[in-house]
């Protein structure tokens, strides 16, 4: 309530008023009593100077030595316009480091006589505080504090704020007053929040600079007994939070079942303050803190935070999760040298947040087996590797199947990174050889490549022209032509050993050949494909091997006295009218499971077949024929056909 209570302060009347007020002090105002007959008188108390109006309707009001003097039976009210000021009360901004004036009592005394809506204003000046202010709670009396000034509270909790729709502006320096640390025992043992924000919902919070407290903001959802409470769509600014032991701490706790703190935006802001990679907790020792303290097993987990624009820098870690899900941090970024640990995500109880749009990430800032649950990090480049060879790993991740595990999503990935210089990542949209493989995954520590799927081409005898041009990743090539052909291999399909495509070959009376789709240069020669069927062309040692699938059914014809059996034979015909024939075996041990057929075209001859089992009759009569086969070690008959007789 702006204070224009009464209709003479009209231009005129005021005119009036002036000319007429006498000069005084508060002392002399409030000693002059009965004996005072002016109604307009003004104050020259250092910081309190003003115009009071004497109130001839107001006869109870105490005196709260800012904006209401009594003397006697009068009430004399401040004349102003604006916020209440914290010196009309006797704050005196004189903190010089050493000493200062304690401004808690006259700060308490401003905001108790603040009306509902009015603000209090701490003006330039350095405060000292040696005792917490707390605000009253809107629902009693809504009080806005804007504080132009520095303050410093002599390690104690600055301002505790609480309950919904406060208001909270401070554009100079909260310092919590305790010594300097660099490391964590020497944080811990700070005492004091900068700002209390407890059970706070729907309040406007701005900060420019905390620092030197225990923790620099903490939002708390705090309840022991009865109904749950909690923090809920908050607005908090902040410029810069530094040196505490933890800048920002989100919890719950209390005795109360189900205390919540959720979705609140967050608008920084530097976290932590000092020399990137060189003083790692030199600016603080914790950036961000999500966690549940003291209380029942079921409080609920702190979620729906936003985070937009933080930055950290000096801290030893930055951002802490426990009991937390789904939060999001947007743009700022986790400068790799910002901090010693940069993120610690709890595999548990961290589930679901979000890393999105942020400048950069490194994977190192990741703590190792500490990558929380269904984490997410979305248009965010991510680096990994050695400091002096950086090396990007794509702009998407999220938790895989594979403990402490990232899945990296990214269009351009070298394979040299991804072995040597990965932490967490397990995935990569191109392999080794980006033409074969279309990803690799990390798997239990081992590469597997997943390749691309195969294609198929088709010759047939309506198929025109040659050379023909293979599609890349070939895996079969059918061939019913009507014509030789030539074959152009995508020189991307030999790109690894390994790489292999098989030819069904149908019309063995036309030649076919395979040659580089990049420079012509001969492959596979006509010769490699003597005969009809299916063949296995394997890319290894720079050239393609071929074999053939399946059986051959080779044959041969013994025209001599003496034979021995080669290894593409299958069936041998022996035909030697002019004497006994003997027909040698190969050895059985190289060739363990093949069966061989031994045919005497003569009548009258014999031919003995040496290599069979002795326990086996070798010598078989005309017109005969048996069928052998190895078992590794002998040949064995398997079935003999002697005239008129077959077994």
């Amino acid at each position: 309530m702006k204070f224009l209570t009464y209709v003479f302060l009209c231009a005129g009347i005021l005119t009036s008023a002036a000319k007429a007020q006498t000069v005084t002090t508060i002392a002399s105002l409030r000693a002059s009593g009965a004996s005072l007959t002016n109604t307009a008188w003004f104050v020259t108390d250092a910081g309190r100077q003003g115009v009071f109006m004497l109130d001839t309707r107001d006869i109870v009001s105490p005196d709260n030595g800012g904006t209401i003097i009594v003397s006697g039976s009068k009430r004399f009210r401040r004349v102003y316009t604006g916020p209440i000021d914290g010196r009309w009360f006797g704050m005196v901004g004189d903190y010089n480091g050493p000493v200062g004036t304690d401004n808690a009592a006259a700060l308490r005394a401003a905001i108790a006589a603040a009306n509902v809506n009015e603000t209090v204003l701490i003006p330039e000046g350095q405060y000292l505080f040696r005792s917490t202010i707390v605000m009253p709670l809107a629902t009693v009396k809504k009080v806005r504090l804007e504080i132009r000034g520095h303050v410093f509270f002599n390690r104690v909790t600055g301002f505790v704020i609480e309950g919904r729709d406060q208001e909270f502006r401070a554009y100079g320096l909260i310092v919590g007053l305790n010594p300097g640390a660099t490391t964590e025992a020497g944080y811990a043992a700070f005492t004091g929040d900068g700002l209390y924000l407890k059970n706070v919902v729907q309040c406007h919070i701005e900060v420019n600079e905390i620092k030197d407290f225990k923790n620099g903001i903490h939002m708390a959802g705090e309840g022991s007994g009865g109904i749950p409470v909690g923090c809920q769509f908050n607005q908090i600014w902040f410029n810069a939070i530094h040196h505490n032991h933890t800048q920002i701490r989100l919890t719950n706790k209390g005795g109360s079942f189900g205390n919540w703190n959720n979705e609140s935006n967050w608008y920084g802001g530097q976290i932590g303050r000092g020399t990137p990679g060189i003083t790692y907790g030199g600016g603080g020792w914790y950036g961000i803190v999500f966690n549940k303290e003291s209380g029942p097993s079921d409080q609920k987990f702190i979620n729906g935070h936003n985070f937009y624009n933080v930055g950290f820098e000096g801290v030893e870690k930055a951002l802490v999760m426990n009991n937390a899900d789904y939060n999001n941090f947007s743009a700022g970024g986790f400068e790799l040298e910002g901090s010693h640990y940069g993120i610690d995500l709890d595999p548990v109880s961290a589930v679901g947040n979000r890393f999105i749009g942020s400048t950069s990430l490194d994977e190192k800032q990741f703590v190792t087996g500490r990558l929380g649950v269904a984490t997410v990090v979305q248009g965010v480049g991510l680096w990994g590797g050695a400091v002096n060879s950086k090396a990007y790993m794509g702009y998407d991740a999220v938790n895989s199947v594979t403990p402490n595990k990232l899945l990296v999503t990214t269009n351009a990935y070298s394979y040299t990174n991804f072995v040597v210089n990965k932490v967490h990542d397990l995935i990569s949209q191109t392999g080794q050889f980006p033409t074969i493989q279309a990803m690799m995954y990390r798997l239990n520590g081992v590469i597997r490549s997943v390749p691309f799927k195969k294609t198929f081409y088709h010759v047939k005898a309506a198929t025109a022209g040659s050379p023909l041009t293979l599609p890349p990743n070939i895996g079969l090539v059918r061939v019913e032509a009507n014509q030789a052909k030539v074959f152009k291999i995508d020189a991307g399909d030999m790109a690894a050993y390994g790489e292999e495509f098989l030819v069904e070959y149908l019309t063995p009376e036309y030649p076919i050949s395979f040659v580089r789709s990049d420079n012509s240069a001969l492959m596979i020669a006509p010769t490699s494909f003597p005969s009809g069927g299916t063949y296995r062309c394997l890319w290894a040692d720079g050239q393609y091997k071929i074999s053939k699938i399946g059986d051959e059914y080779l044959s041969a014809v013994q025209g001599g006295g003496g034979y021995t059996i080669g290894p593409g034979t299958k069936i041998l015909y022996v035909n030697w009218p002019w004497g006994n024939a003997v027909t040698t075996l190969p050895t059985a041990a190289a060739w363990p499971g093949r069966e061989i057929i031994i045919k005497n075209m003569v009548a009258g001859k014999t031919v003995q077949v040496v290599g069979v089992s002795a326990s086996d009759e070798a010598l078989m009569q005309g017109r005969g024929a048996m069928t052998v086969k190895s078992d590794g070690t002998t040949w064995n008959i398997i079935s003999m056909y002697r005239r008129g007789t077959t077994y």
